[in-house]
């Protein structure tokens, strides 16, 4: 609606009428748009809640959406920071976008990792620890490496070109892992009783580094031993377990102690080889080597009755198995009478509870539970042998 205005005294501009509406119906308009109703800007491959990432908002410009199709690292425009962020803003964001990579699990490995890289610029920008961030215990009472376990298919179900996935992307920008941290791991990888992840994982430095003196007489950075859990059929309860350890004389005889922890049955239980230490008020005499079978936390209390078979090592040597024909020296008559070497037997020992099997700490309260089974080797033996084998 047009409103005529009286001219002013002493106004110098001419009077004139506004031009009429059929002057204006050849003139081209722009088209009308209803800022209301426009659709904000997808921030990274992965679909996100607004509410879960403000504030601040995140804004990326359209033409580098369509340079970031395709590559595996990410550029500066996931984040708008300028110098009036806040460390407490660029914090809440990080946080946002982690929480919605974990909740949405895509398999796109390359995507997530290019996403937690531009977290990690963000983070050295504003002073922030992206490893601390992914630590902290801010999604639903858990940390996100506790949620990419427990949203994350079976070892062996997922493709194999998402390898490494979300959770050894998460890993390796976290390193390295706090004690609290590695325990809400272990919680995950129980609650989803996934064993072969559990293994997996245990065979990173990362999550179970060795001792200096396991380094230094393996070798090696991380744990060889190798460790198979099989359910029995038929039986609810009843699982076997196959140990593979490496150079276990000489490691009891240095380190005084091996830890082999698996899951079965939805529970972790650790089976230890152990040389009794002085001032221990229970339990075997100090300097005796001694077995101990226990839950560990988060287990479900149980009975177990079980028992330990130890064959006799396989004799490992760089020698090889059959020398060159030129060179094999006939055997002599004495090397032919000479008598071979009897295998020895398989040493038993019987892991039974007396009382109900009871993780930590709760088994400290109870007299009528235990919190591990002990066997001493010079109890059977069998066993005592295994020390000058």
């Amino acid at each position: 609606m047009i409103i005529d205005k009286e001219p002013l005294p002493d106004d110098p501009t001419p009077s004139e009428a506004p031009p009429s509406y059929d002057g204006l119906v050849g003139v081209p308009g722009r088209p009308l748009r209803d800022t209301k109703g426009i659709t904000p800007i997808q921030t990274s491959p992965l679909p996100s809640s607004s509410s879960s990432l403000s504030p601040p908002p995140i804004i990326k410009s359209p033409s580098s959406s369509s340079n970031l199709k395709g590559k595996g690292r990410a550029n500066n425009s996931w984040f708008n920071f300028n110098a009036s962020r806040t460390t407490r803003e660029v914090r809440t964001t990080v946080l946002g976008l982690v929480r919605d990579l974990v909740r949405e699990q895509n398999s796109n490995s390359k995507a997530s990792l290019g996403i937690l890289e531009s977290c990690a610029e963000a983070c050295s920008g504003y002073s922030l620890s992206l490893s601390s961030l992914l630590q902290e215990r801010s999604i639903e009472g858990h940390s996100p490496l506790y949620w990419a376990i427990v949203k994350r298919p079976p070892d062996g179900d997922e493709d194999e070109s998402a390898i490494p996935d979300l959770l050894t992307a998460l890993i390796s920008f976290a390193s390295p892992l706090t004690p609290d941290t590695i325990s809400d791991v272990r919680h995950a990888c129980l609650l989803t009783s996934d064993q072969l992840l559990f293994q997996r994982l245990r065979m990173s430095p990362e999550f179970s580094p060795l001792s200096g003196t396991d380094e230094m007489l393996l070798g090696a950075s991380i744990p060889p031993d190798e460790i198979t859990v099989e359910d029995v059929p038929g039986d609810e309860g009843a699982f076997a377990v196959d140990f593979e350890v490496v150079h276990f004389q000489k490691r009891m005889l240095v380190s005084k102690h091996i830890e082999l922890d698996f899951i079965a049955r939805s529970r972790m239980w650790r089976l230890e080889f152990s040389i009794a230490q002085d001032g221990q008020h229970h339990g075997p005499r100090p300097g005796s080597w001694y077995i101990s079978l226990s839950l560990l936390q988060n287990s479900p209390p149980t009975w177990i009755d079980s028992r330990l078979l130890i064959p006799e090592p396989t004799p490992t040597s760089d020698i090889p198995a059959s020398p060159p024909l030129s060179t094999s020296p006939i055997p002599s008559i004495f090397e032919r009478a000479k008598p071979k070497p009897k295998s020895k037997p398989t040493i038993t020992i019987r892991l039974k509870s007396s009382q109900q099997l009871v993780a930590p700490p709760n088994s400290r309260y109870d007299h009528r539970q235990a919190s591990a089974i002990i066997v001493s080797l010079e109890d059977s033996m069998m066993g005592s042998s295994l020390q000058y084998a």
